[in-house]
Formats: structure tokens, C-alpha cells, sequence
């Protein structure tokens, strides 16, 4: 999907990151980064290990301490906005040992709206298994979540997002430790929320698929190396100052002519 820059201008701003700064025992995780998400985009985070991606991530749902700046949820405070985000995290930091379903897991999504104290009831189950099916896993309901495969725990996870019905999700490393079958159906998922509206943001490692993935961009080191559409984003020079010596490693990146024939390609 081709964006107009005047097009995404016009909309109003989903995330507002001013002068973000993140330490953790005196060491900056992440350095007076500034960032502006539209809505109705799908954003990936891009950079080498320890870049601040997960931190960035964590630090706009307000799961860690801020050294300074601050975080604007559609112009309000986190806390004030936190109804309208939806969070997908690493799976890896999960105990997929605890003993429950995958639809327990999925209603525990709906929380928020419910309130600890009240239990879910039949129309909760429904939006629960209406989740479930989104993501293809609707027979494994039942199912413990230790005896899921790593792809099907995963779709579990994006299900517990999707029944938030949240205008903003935020997901860290979403395709990490799934197969081929499992990210085509996560990103054909995160298509269709961006065509109705949602705003995506997601950490992502494989620059190859970034833009066949993704329409937004945010390169980073630490610091903000740059942040907008893809084709804008994603040039030999910002690759360079975002990876530095490991330039080498990466796939081959198209130049600025080349860059602008794919898009006039793509507005024909």
C-alpha cells in the first residue's frame, strides 16, 4: 500500500515520543528519542541487538522508568489512554508452563474492560473464541498452552491483543520462533488491522521482508536514526548509521533513483 505523505499528515498522531531517554544502571537504553506514529500505519522497529527496540516498546506502555521525556497516547498520558493499546509481548518472556487454556489466555485479554474482581461470562467466552478464530486456533481452545507449538503459542498471544478490539497494538518481535505458514498469517492479520484503521507497531529483524511487510519505518541505534515510510527510510546511508561495521551482513539496499522508480512503480 502506497501512502501519500500529505495523506498520513493529515491523520491525526496514534504515538508521540518527545525527548525519550531510558538508562538502566546509568547506561542509556535508549537516548532523547523523539517519534511520531500516524494512525493507520504499520510500523516496524529496526536495529542490531541492544538497540532499545523492546525498551522503546516497553517504555511507551510504561513498563519502565523514563530518565526523561514522555509518551502521548492520541495527544493524553498512557495512563490515560491505556483502554485503546493492545500489547503483544516476547514470547520468550512468558512461563508457558502455567496451567491454562488458550482461551483462558485470550479472556484474560479482556480484563481491562471487566475489572479483577468480575468474572468473564458467555459474551466474554464468544469474543474470546471470535479471537481465537481470527488466528486459526480456534479448535486448540481447550488446549494447555504448554502443549502448543512455539507459532501456535504465538497466535494465542495476538489473539489476547485482537480481543481488546484496541486502536494501537504494539507487538515485540511478533514473527520471532514461528514457521513460514505461521508469519504469513500474522502479517496477513496485521494487513487487514492497518486496512480498518488500526495502528501497528512492531519490532522486526528481517530487513528482506521490511518492505513487502511494512508501509512505516523507524531505524534505531540507541539514538533515532530516522523514522517514516519505508522507501524513505530505508537507504544505504541510514542502514549505515544504524548497523555500522555489520553493513556487510545486510541485503543488498537500493539507492535514492532506485528508490523513487519503485515508488513512481507503484502510484502507476
Amino acid at each position: 500500500m502506497a501512502f501519500q505523505r500529505e495523506d498520513v499528515n493529515d491523520r491525526p498522531k496514534a504515538i508521540e515520543v518527545t525527548d525519550l531517554t531510558v538508562a538502566y544502571r546509568d547506561r542509556p537504553a535508549l537516548w532523547d528519542v523523539d517519534l511520531e506514529v500516524p494512525e493507520g500505519v504499520l510500523m516496524a522497529i529496526v536495529g542490531p541487538n541492544g538497540a532499545g527496540k523492546s525498551t522503546l516498546i516497553q517504555a511507551i506502555l510504561g513498563l519502565v522508568p523514563l530518565a526523561a521525556g514522555q509518551v502521548r497516547i492520541y495527544g493524553r498520558p498512557y495512563v490515560e489512554q491505556r483502554h485503546l493499546v493492545g500489547y503483544v509481548p516476547q514470547r520468550s518472556s512468558v512461563d508457558w508452563d502455567f496451567p491454562t487454556s488458550a482461551l483462558d489466555v485470550v479472556m484474560m485479554g479482556l480484563y481491562g474492560r471487566l475489572g479483577w474482581l468480575r468474572r468473564p461470562g458467555r459474551r466474554e467466552r464468544e469474543l474470546a473464541l471470535e479471537s481465537l478464530e481470527k488466528v486459526g486456533m480456534a479448535e486448540f481452545a481447550d488446549r494447555q498452552i504448554s502443549q502448543l507449538s512455539g507459532g501456535q503459542q504465538q497466535r494465542v498471544f495476538l489473539a489476547r491483543a485482537l480481543v481488546q478490539d484496541a486502536r494501537i497494538y504494539l507487538m515485540d518481535e511478533p514473527f520471532a520462533g514461528v514457521d513460514a505458514t505461521t508469519e504469513r498469517a500474522i502479517i496477513a492479520l496485521l494487513q487487514e488491522l492497518r486496512a480498518s484503521g488500526k495502528t501497528v507497531v512492531a519490532v522486526h529483524h528481517d530487513l528482506q521482508t521490511l518492505e513487502e511487510y511494512f508501509d512505516w519505518a523507524m531505524l534505531l541505534n540507541v539514538r533515532r536514526i530516522a523514522a517514516g515510510p519505508v522507501q524513505k527510510v530505508l537507504t544505504e546511508e541510514n542502514l549505515r548509521k544504524t548497523y555500522g561495521g555489520r553493513i556487510a551482513f545486510l541485503p543488498r539496499v537500493v539507492n535514492e533513483r532506485e528508490l523513487e522508480a519503485i515508488g513512481a512503480q507503484k502510484q502507476a
